[in-house]
């Protein structure tokens, strides 16, 4: 069907209006943040309260927070917690990703399905055993950095399987024929190629981490607490102070940001061919 001038004009133009609403709907939130943390203590209780300081920009709020246990200690464990996690994730999933893509065995069916039933069972289920454990074992951070591992197998082995699954066996057999083990062929031929799924599951897994919550305020307690449960702290230990809070938001948010910049081109790569594949 032919469309007129005006017609494919008036649908890029209420695209890009819709595109723009939306954007700016989601960015608002994260803007007026960034503009309350660069406000004075008296800004933030102005009546009625205004989007812009109305005497001064101040980094009051960013002094506070770099002078605390959010810099000392919660940042810190929030970036080994999620690092560790995320690449013990995509290591062990791409073992078991190519396990259950090229290996087919008695059972193999039913142990999928019940992998990626384990994504339904909530959190909340494990607080309990979870918590003995952890009082028994006495290291909150090791064992809290296992049950983020455990927590994002399930979802990244079913992430990465996929664009294993896209690989050509037969490039495996040339690799066979010029003398390649099959973890060699893994090494050399199908991880390199399954890259940006290797990528994306690492970037979910990082962010899905770094903003737990539950789990963290549970197993874990003084300087071994993490980012989202010291922003907690923060409430009960200053009054009213909106611009610390946004402040200590920003500090927290800005690592996610910058992962995700450098690598968005990678991970929107395997987002598309994650859905050319569905």
């Amino acid at each position: 069907m032919v469309q007129s001038r005006w017609t494919r004009r008036f649908d890029l133009i209420s695209t890009h209006a819709i595109l723009i609403v939306f954007s700016a709907l989601a960015l608002l939130p994260v803007l007026y943040t960034a503009v309350t943390s660069l406000k004075s203590g008296g800004d933030v209780l102005t009546r009625p309260p205004t989007f812009f300081p109305t005497r001064e920009w101040s980094l009051e709020g960013y002094q506070i927070v770099f002078n605390s246990d959010m810099i000392r200690h919660y940042l810190p464990n929030s970036l080994l917690n999620s690092v560790s996690s995320a690449l013990l994730v995509v290591v062990l999933a791409a073992l078991a990703a190519y396990a259950f893509s090229r290996y087919k065995f008695k059972g193999s069916r039913v142990l999928e399905l019940f992998i990626l039933g384990l994504m339904m069972i909530p959190w909340l289920t494990y607080i309990v055993p979870y918590y003995r454990l952890s009082s028994q074992l006495g290291n909150p951070a090791q064992f809290l950095i296992a049950v983020y591992v455990a927590g994002g197998l399930p979802f990244a082995i079913w992430i990465i399987r996929s664009f294993i699954d896209a690989i050509p066996m037969e490039l495996e057999e040339a690799a066979a024929i010029d003398g390649c083990t099959p973890l060699q062929a893994l090494w050399y031929v199908v991880l390199p190629l399954a890259r940006p799924g290797l990528i994306a599951g690492f970037l979910l897994v990082f962010v899905d981490t770094w903003n737990e919550f539950l789990m963290a305020l549970v197993l874990t307690a003084g300087d071994a607490r993490t980012a989202p449960v010291g922003l907690y702290d923060f409430f009960g230990q200053y009054e009213i102070a909106y611009h610390v809070w946004t402040a200590a938001c920003i500090i927290i948010m800005t690592p996610v940001l910058i992962l995700f910049l450098g690598l968005r081109k990678t991970f929107f790569q395997a987002l598309l061919q994650g859905a050319v594949k569905g």
